[in-house]
């Protein structure tokens, strides 16, 4: 695989090297090769989450299709627009990824740049961007999350779960304050309230993905008013809300199957984001891909829970319940919020 390394540039010298050089510059050689080459830009390696993810979808893509693949980490922001058109002025990548929709502007202002060059962006829909070279692919957010907080309803009022004390209560942490962030926090929550109409729900934003102890604070405090789950959607900020698990011995549901604890995980909420990247890239070899827009979940198989290789072992008659509640979603029975504060009128007219 080949690494880039992030580079600093000036800004102004960047943008008029993009006016002169819109069309970009090609490697003839390369681009009569058919070969199908790849780009991803994305924040950094090791959170054990939504980057690694992505990495990993992006690895398949080589090992599986026969691409060729190139990447670059810009854990700052500023970064992405340059990497982005570097990229694109080597005119040799038939597709260029970035993941996250906090670069949302960055690449629609280079596809913008260069008309003629593809891009994808996963974890952002993009809807109505009306650019003839940009595709956006993102989840319900909603729906990786509503099936793990059902779980965690049943089980915060459950006599056969043995590290839950009953007390009704369930405590989710946010990574940042974002509209994905939050409607991932919304899916969990109504979820628990679905299952559960009387249980009590605590939310709180860490305002980080790269925060643990920050992410352990908040955690303590929610086991310490009673929670007998705590889940988040907090990156690397997650890794302290199972260290807060393991402190006070309660169950605990993370997002990704690089965090697990045998012993206290109930399940874990998946967004296969590794399966986003590389569908992007196989319809790209199919000849399929096309500029536009989609959500997946559920229905795709891209948004579920998973309880493999975990000791917890939950009641079938939960399991029954939470197949039973999937297919209500997937069938459109159940339509989920957006936004934890609808949750409170939305729950008055949906229950398990």
């Amino acid at each position: 695989m080949n690494g880039r390394k992030v580079v600093s540039v000036v800004l102004i010298g960047f943008i008029m090297t993009g006016m002169m050089f819109a069309s970009g510059q090609k490697d003839q050689a390369a681009v009569d090769d058919g070969i199908v080459r790849v780009a991803m830009v994305f924040n950094q390696l090791g959170d054990m989450g939504f980057n690694d993810e992505g990495f990993s979808g992006l690895e398949m893509a080589r090992d599986e299709l026969g691409v060729e693949i190139s990447y670059v980490e810009a854990p700052e922001i500023a970064e992405v627009e340059s990497q982005l058109g570097m990229y694109a002025e080597d005119g040799i990548y038939d597709l260029i990824l970035v993941l996250g929709a906090t670069y949302a502007d960055s690449i629609t202002s280079v596809a913008k740049m260069y008309p003629e060059q593809s891009f994808s962006i996963v974890d952002t829909a993009m809807e109505g961007h009306g650019l003839p070279n940009l595709h956006g692919v993102a989840a319900w957010d909603p729906e990786q999350t509503f099936l793990s907080g059902c779980i965690a309803g049943f089980v915060t009022m459950s006599d056969e779960m043995p590290l839950s004390d009953g007390n009704n209560v369930v405590g989710f942490v946010g990574g940042m304050d974002s509209p994905a962030s939050r409607a991932g926090a919304a899916g969990f929550l109504a979820g628990a309230k679905y299952a559960n109409p009387d249980v009590e729900l605590i939310y709180t934003i860490a305002g980080s993905y790269r925060d643990p102890s920050k992410g352990k604070e908040i955690a303590l405090a929610a086991y310490d008013k009673g929670a007998d789950v705590v889940s988040h959607n907090a990156g690397g900020t997650g890794l302290g809300v199972f260290d807060a698990a393991a402190e006070v011995n309660k169950y605990v549901i993370g997002s990704s199957l690089s965090s697990l604890d045998v012993d206290r995980s109930l399940c874990t909420s998946m967004k296969r984001t590794d399966l986003f990247v590389f569908q992007e890239i196989e319809a790209m070899v199919n000849g399929t891909w096309k500029a536009g827009s989609d959500r997946k979940g559920l229905a795709e198989g891209v948004c579920y829970y998973d309880v493999e290789n975990l000791n917890t072992v939950l009641p079938e008659k939960i399991v029954s319940a939470v197949e039973e509640i999937k297919n209500r979603v997937i069938s459109g029975e159940i339509r989920l919020v957006n936004d934890p504060g609808e949750i409170e009128a939305w729950s008055k007219v949906n229950s398990y």
